[in-house]
């Protein structure tokens, strides 16, 4: 997750630290500005201008899928990593049973709460791991900061999607019965945390102010750009919301990581030197030796366009037949959106299909370790 850093100065100490995970504009756009994706989407959705289904079918084939894609991309189609990683790639298949399992057990609604939960807790766990980039990338990591930092994350991050859930029936549907009662307290012990942990924070980087400690501007600007587009687009009222949302959020996530994996899969091409562009043309030199290496890994990134069409691709066959599923599902709603028991076969594909998800979260938590993981590190250019 990183490239070769702008520095402001190593002789002299600066009250600004502006080191980045590829370099400023590539990360302006990329890694912060892209949060502008998920604000145009609500904007078009809350005025009515984008229907509810075409917006999350083509958002979930088009860029969605081929996310998910990307983790692919650099572990199964990796000669090297499958070596590497047997035990965790295979085991990681093992996903596809736990939905229908559960759905066959008559555990479906249990099933569907805990992978929204995880989708969104997914979500939250990117941040933090570019706010720990940019952390690791300008020596923010007195025990203090990270521990504040974390804290903020959690409660910041947690509490408008339980206030969501409270005050949305349809979500509150989706919530299995015995939970219910004590949405609304803990969406009150969320909120309580988020003040006190905010103003904490801010006092602390006030206190780092005048002791003259540097103060990491890209990892503001990060939070600056997901925390605030969390709580308006997760407590703003909407139509048929808890689907509505999953498009909105995630956009930016989508982005944000499709920009990372280009970075990071620089290393299946003979591109090494400088910080390709995210349009660049990769060069040829070596091919055979990368191909032999890294296996499919290296063609799918040779150049952007072989990227893209392998992701929607992908997309096809993964979204492809999810959405048209919950399209059917939604049209037996009558359109409103309120939560109906599909019919079982119906569950057990949806729930199979949620598989794919479920290895992209999972393989996510392992594959970025930069200090475990050398490789990860030389890759992201960390040092």
């Amino acid at each position: 997750m990183a490239a070769t850093a702008e520095v402001i100065s190593e002789a002299r100490p600066s009250a600004i630290s502006l080191r980045w995970i590829i370099n400023g504009r590539e990360d302006l756009v990329w890694f912060i500005g892209s949060v502008g994706s998920s604000y145009a989407l609500f904007l078009l959705y809350i005025k009515g201008l984008v229907p509810l289904v075409p917006m999350v079918a083509l958002w979930a084939i088009l860029i969605d899928a081929p996310h998910v894609f990307g983790t692919f991309s650099r572990t199964y189609f990796d000669r090297t990593e499958r070596r590497n990683r047997a035990r965790l790639l295979w085991g990681s298949l093992l996903f596809f049973a736990v939905g229908p399992l559960m759905v066959y057990l008559g555990a479906g609604l249990i099933f569907f709460f805990v992978a929204a939960l995880w989708a969104y807790y997914h979500l939250v766990k990117q941040h933090y791991g570019f706010m720990v980039l940019y952390k690791k990338k300008n020596g923010d990591l007195a025990p203090v900061d990270n521990a504040l930092d974390r804290l903020l994350l959690f409660f910041a991050f947690n509490y408008p999607f339980v206030a969501f859930i409270a005050q949305d029936p349809e979500a509150m549907a989706r919530v299995p019965p015995r939970l219910q009662s004590g949405v609304n307290g803990l969406a009150l012990f969320l909120l309580a945390g988020t003040i006190i942990v905010g103003v904490v924070w801010l006092g602390r980087q006030l206190q780092r102010a005048i002791v003259g400690l540097p103060l990491n501007a890209p990892k503001y600007l990060l939070l600056a750009a997901a925390i605030p587009m969390h709580w308006i687009v997760l407590l703003t009222p909407m139509p048929h919301k808890p689907i509505a949302i999953v498009a909105i959020l995630t956009i930016y996530h989508n982005l944000q990581y499709h920009r990372l994996i280009w970075f990071h899969n620089q290393k299946y091409t003979s591109k090494i030197a400088g910080v390709p562009s995210l349009g660049e043309r990769v060069s040829d030199v070596s091919k055979v030796d990368l191909q032999a290496k890294y296996g499919a890994a290296e063609l799918i990134s040779r150049r952007l366009l072989f990227y893209i069409a392998f992701g929607i691709v992908f997309g096809l066959i993964y979204q492809g037949p999810r959405q048209y599923l919950g399209y059917v599902s939604f049209n037996k709603s009558g359109g409103t959106g309120a939560l109906t028991e599909p019919a079982f076969t119906t569950q057990l594909a949806i729930s199979f299909l949620w598989g794919y998800a479920f290895i992209h979260y999972y393989l996510d938590s392992k594959i970025w370790r930069v200090r475990r993981d050398p490789s990860v590190g030389k890759a992201l250019k960390m040092d």
